[in-house]
C-alpha cells in the first residue's frame, strides 16, 4: 500500500463527496462536501492555508483530509476533517495517511511548532492512533464542539520534519 495525498480539485471532488461512514461515526467527522465548502468559503478567515486533500491509493479514493493552517503562527495549524471510507478502515489507511499529513505540515510550514485537531470522545479509534504517534490530549475543549482537543508538538512533532 502506497497512498499519496492528492489536491482536491476539479478533478477528483466528485470521489471524494462519494466517501461514506458507517453511521455510528457519521457525527465524527463533516461530510465531504460540507468540509470542501467550508474551505472554498474560507470559514475560519482570511489569513487562513485551506488544504482540502483527497487520499489516493493507486486508483481508488480512500478518504479525504482538510487542513486549515495559518502560516504566520507557531501554534494554528489544524487538522480541521480526516476520515476514511467506511469500506476501507481497518486496513492501515488511516495511520499511513495521517504520517503523509503530519510531513506534509511540518515540511510546508517551518514556523509550525504545534499541530492541533478535534477529536470525539466516541471516536476511541481515532483516539488512539493520535495518541500513537504522538499527540496528547491538552485538556481544552474545542469551542465549536465542546470536544477534547489534542495537538502534537515538540519532539513528537520533529520526528516528521524532512
Amino acid at each position: 500500500m502506497a497512498i499519496r495525498l492528492e489536491p482536491a480539485d476539479r478533478t477528483n471532488w466528485r470521489e471524494m463527496i462519494a466517501l461514506k461512514l458507517h453511521p455510528e461515526q457519521e457525527t465524527f467527522v463533516a461530510p465531504p462536501i460540507k468540509s470542501l465548502a467550508m474551505c472554498y468559503v474560507r470559514a475560519w478567515g482570511e489569513e487562513y492555508d485551506y488544504l482540502p486533500f483527497v487520499i489516493r491509493d493507486e486508483n481508488a479514493v480512500v478518504g479525504y483530509v482538510t487542513l486549515v493552517c495559518d502560516p504566520l503562527s507557531a501554534d494554528d495549524y489544524w487538522i480541521d476533517d480526516i476520515m476514511i471510507d467506511a469500506a476501507h478502515q481497518g486496513k492501515g489507511y488511516g495511520r499511513q495517511a495521517l504520517n503523509l499529513v503530519l510531513r506534509l505540515i511540518a515540511g510546508k510550514y517551518p514556523r509550525c511548532a504545534k499541530i492541533r485537531l478535534t477529536c470525539f470522545r466516541g471516536n476511541v479509534n481515532a483516539a488512539a492512533l493520535y495518541l500513537s504517534v504522538g499527540f496528547v490530549k491538552t485538556g481544552r475543549m474545542t469551542p465549536e464542539f465542546l470536544e477534547p482537543e489534542y495537538s502534537l508538538s515538540g519532539a513528537a512533532l520533529d520526528k516528521f520534519r524532512a
